[in-house]
């Protein structure tokens, strides 16, 4: 990475940034941040640049679409996941989405929409009231009278309502000997309330009411005048109706299902617009010049002064100046790798970016998970499945980055099956035991577990001793020397002394260098402490950390268990299937054995992808590597529904 600054006239800004978006190349500093400006108090005579004033119509387009879109899409038919992941977007030119904006529809798409949508809300709130008055008369059904009767009462009040069960007899005790010349009738029952119609004098209308206010009557609301049967009638009548309404405002809904594609250029556009606008909030500026600060790869530099060439002619100042010491922790990452170790770069990331300073672990972090995932996957007909599939994948996907993800299952694919064969695994043991084809292996996991647990644990130790080395490279090339040899080959000295010792080779060779390794850590360890006692005890803490290494090499037996699952599990889905009698095996055996099979490969798949990734970020990164980088992300060309090109 390098740093740029680019001065040209206010009149050229939009022409330049729309020749940096299509660019993709380069990554804004904001000159406008608190911090920045306190640091440059040179720059105070610089006034901060805004957005364009068409900026708030730009952004009421985009939430017109955004809603026309969503609206529009839960009407079309869904695709399956797959589909939709392997579907690449369409590629269209920036010039080309100008010239067919200039005849768009998208605002008569949207206003027609948005009448639909408020229709739709109008009939589904209709309906909704007619289920919940339906719902509410359904109790009254045995109501024989109008309620409009009711209302037009002169000599007596009524009372329509319900109170709780439980206090129906005690209610009509009270009720009868406390209000008389009054005409009580339970017209339904359900669990938990009576319904009930009361009809007293005016005089008594008082004393019916404190009755009713003791047994917490609840009154029912009379908007309607007819029958409660009439009225529920009407109200079944007119709900299919609305659903007959609402089927045929659908209907012309879905055929606007042609015009996905322009709304979602005419997204891209206004989106587009919008990114290009809100990157004036990182500039600086005067009557006529724009400040423009960022970051670019090195050898992007003469492409990006040629584009501004061509853009604004020779109109601008442009420099370039290499990454300061102060700066490191501030500049993006971006990762450059070759196709094979490319495909790996997304495990890093997970993990976190290298900041500036560090190496890149990608390269020999690729060669090991490579190693890593196949030995714990370890069966060749799975890693044959995964090939396939990624082979298939690739083939119709276009897309940098899931191009990327698919070549990360291919070469695990490819891993997997040499460990297949090496172990003489294909589905198992369906092939020798059940179809009598002797399969060539080298290592069989039954007999030698041994022997494949020792490798497990060498692999574990050269990864651990590479981590080691690469963290004496980054001490030595920074001049700490005294450190790499006191944090690193100290560590060496100790570790290949034990290493010696418990397999019993060199003779006393193992013992000197295991004493000199622990004398150096307990002497060296601590020497950053300001104190004899802090030495002292840094240096015995130093020693006691032998017992991390030894349980990091531990850690990698994992290899042998996750291989040895997935072998003895696909055995014993094979003898599963082999149980079922014959002729049911042979309509049987085809459905359970692809089943089984597939769901063992994904299990043991996910389990070898989390477990190979966490020996890199425990037992490897943790010797030399910090991380905490910021990602490189350039300002560029939005791309949520169709990728466009320059």
């Amino acid at each position: 990475m390098n740093e740029f600054t680019l001065f040209a006239f206010e009149s050229q800004k939009n022409r330049v940034l729309e020749t940096l978006q299509g660019f993709e190349a380069v990554q804004f500093i904001n000159l406008q941040d608190d911090k920045f400006i306190e640091e440059h108090e040179d720059l105070d005579f610089l006034r901060k640049d805004s957005v364009d004033s068409k900026y708030a119509e730009y952004e009421e387009n985009l939430l017109k679409l955004k809603f026309t879109l969503d609206f529009l899409k839960s009407y079309l038919p869904p695709k399956s996941g797959i589909k939709s992941f392997l579907e690449e977007k369409k590629v269209i030119s920036y010039n080309e989405i100008n010239q067919k904006m200039k005849n768009n529809r998208w605002k008569q798409i949207y206003e027609v929409l948005k009448k639909d949508d408020e229709i739709l809300n109008s009939l589904m709130n209709e309906k909704t009231k007619y289920e919940t008055e339906i719902n509410s008369l359904k109790s009254w059904e045995k109501f024989d009278a109008s309620f409009k009767d009711l209302k037009e009462l002169k000599l007596t009040s009524y009372f329509l309502g319900n109170i709780s069960k439980q206090y129906e007899e005690e209610f009509q005790e009270e009720f009868q000997s406390k209000v008389p010349n009054s005409y009580l009738e339970i017209f339904n029952k359900d669990n938990q309330d009576i319904y009930i119609c009361a009809l007293v004098l005016k005089e008594y209308e008082n004393n019916a009411k404190e009755i009713m206010k003791t047994y917490g009557f609840s009154a029912l609301t009379l908007n309607y005048d007819g029958k409660p049967t009439d009225i529920i009638n009407d109200y079944v009548n007119k709900i299919p109706k609305i659903l007959s309404e609402k089927e045929e405002i659908e209907k012309e809904i879905k055929n606007y299902e042609n015009d996905y594609e322009e709304l979602q250029l005419a997204y891209e556009y206004f989106n587009n617009l919008i990114i290009r606008d809100k990157a004036s909030n990182n500039f600086l500026k005067t009557e006529k010049i724009i400040t423009i600060l960022g970051w670019t790869t090195k050898d992007s530099n003469e492409k990006l002064k040629e584009l501004i060439e061509t853009c604004i002619g020779k109109d601008y100042y442009i420099e370039f100046s290499d990454v300061e010491e102060k700066e490191i922790e501030n500049v993006p990452i971006k990762l450059k790798n070759n196709g094979f170790v490319s495909a790996f770069e997304s495990l890093v990331e997970m993990y976190s970016l290298p900041v500036y300073s560090e190496i890149d672990p990608t390269p020999i972090l690729s060669v090991f998970y490579f190693i890593f995932f196949g030995m714990m996957l370890s069966d060749a007909g799975y890693g044959l499945i995964i090939v396939i599939a990624s082979v298939f994948a690739l083939s119709k996907i276009k897309d940098k980055e899931k191009r990327k993800t698919f070549k990360l299952y291919f070469y695990a694919g490819i891993s997997t099956m040499i460990w297949g064969a090496i172990y003489g695994g294909w589905f198992g043991d369906l092939l020798p035991k059940y179809f009598g084809i002797k399969i060539p292996y080298l290592l069989d996991p039954t007999t030698n577990i041994t022997q494949i647990f020792i490798m497990s644990l060498v692999f574990g130790i050269i990864h651990i001793f590479v981590g080691l080395g690469i963290k004496a490279y980054l001490l030595i090339r920074v001049g700490k020397f005294k450190d790499a040899v006191y944090d690193v080959f100290t560590w060496y000295i100790t570790l290949i002394g034990s290493i010696l010792l418990i397999v019993g080779v060199g003779g006393s060779l193992g013992k000197i260098m295991l004493a000199v390794g622990l004398i150096g850590l307990l002497l060296t360890q601590g020497r950053e402490s300001q104190t004899i006692i802090g030495k002292i005890g840094g240096g015995i803490y130093g020693v006691y950390g032998i017992t991390g290494y030894l349980g990091d090499v531990v850690s990698y037996s994992r290899l042998l268990a996750l291989g040895l699952a997935t072998g003895f599990i696909a055995n014993a889905l094979n003898l599963i299937v082999s149980l079922f009698p014959r002729p049911i095996i042979y309509i049987v055996a085809p459905v359970l054995f692809i089943g089984l099979h597939l769901f063992n490969l994904l299990i043991n798949a996910l389990g070898s992808y989390v477990h190979a990734a966490r020996l890199q970020y425990l037992e490897f990164f943790g010797k030399f590597y910090q991380g905490g980088g910021v990602k490189f992300t350039p300002f560029k060309l939005a791309d949520k529904f169709i990728r466009i090109t320059k």
